[in-house]
C-alpha cells in the first residue's frame, strides 16, 4: 500500500522511443539529487524482477508453500531463491556456449536430470514410476472420497420422557368466606 505525503517529493519520469514511438511512464519517489539516467535506468529494470519471480512461481515451486508457520514460509522462499541463484548461474554458464538458453529452459533441463537421477537411485523405470504415482494418486483419491461421503445416522428409540409432576396446591381445611 502507498501512502501519499505532501512533504515528499514525487517524480513522473516519461521515457519514449523515437524510433518506435513507445511511450512509458514511471513514478519515483527518489531524493531530487539522483541522476536522471539512474532513474530510467532502475525503471527499465522491473521487468527482469518481474521476469525472475514469474520463472521462480512457475518453474521452482515458489508459490507451492501449504505451511501455517511464518518461518517455514520464510525457509521455503530463501530455498527458492537459493535454487533461482544456483539456475541464473547455470544459465549464464550455458549461455557461453549458446546464447539462446533461458531461465526456463534450464529449470526443465534441471528437472529432467533430477527426475532421471531419483529414479535410477529408486531403481525404478519410467514406466514404473508412472504407474506408482498413478496408483499413489488414486490411493488418494479414494480416501478423500470415502472421508467426505455422508455416513448414515442411526437414530436409536428413546424412551419417551415422564411427564413433570405438577406442584399440588396446598388444601386447606379452613375456607375463608
Amino acid at each position: 500500500m502507498c501512502h501519499w505525503s505532501p512533504r515528499k517529493v514525487y517524480w513522473l519520469i516519461w521515457a519514449s522511443n523515437d524510433e518506435t514511438g513507445e511511450e512509458k511512464f514511471f513514478l519515483s519517489n527518489a531524493p531530487e539529487d539522483v541522476p536522471l539516467e539512474t532513474l530510467v535506468r532502475i525503471a527499465f529494470r522491473r521487468w527482469q524482477v518481474e521476469h525472475s519471480f514469474r520463472v521462480a512461481k512457475s518453474e521452482l515451486g515458489f508459490t507451492h508453500f501449504e505451511g501455517r508457520n511464518y518461518t517455514a514460509l520464510l525457509r521455503h522462499l530463501n530455498l527458492c531463491l537459493v535454487a533461482m541463484g544456483f539456475v541464473a548461474e547455470q544459465t549464464q554458464r550455458l549461455r557461453k556456449k549458446n546464447p539462446e538458453w533461458t531461465l526456463e529452459q534450464v529449470c526443465r533441463a534441471l528437472g529432467v536430470v533430477s527426475r532421471r537421477w531419483l529414479r535410477r537411485l529408486r531403481g525404478s523405470s519410467e514406466e514404473a514410476y508412472a504407474v506408482g504415482v498413478i496408483d499413489y494418486h488414486q490411493a488418494r483419491n479414494a480416501a478423500a472420497r470415502t472421508s467426505k461421503q455422508k455416513r448414515k445416522v442411526v437414530v436409536r428409540s428413546r424412551k419417551k420422557p415422564r411427564p413433570r409432576r405438577r406442584k399440588r396446591k396446598s388444601r386447606s381445611t379452613v375456607r375463608s368466606p
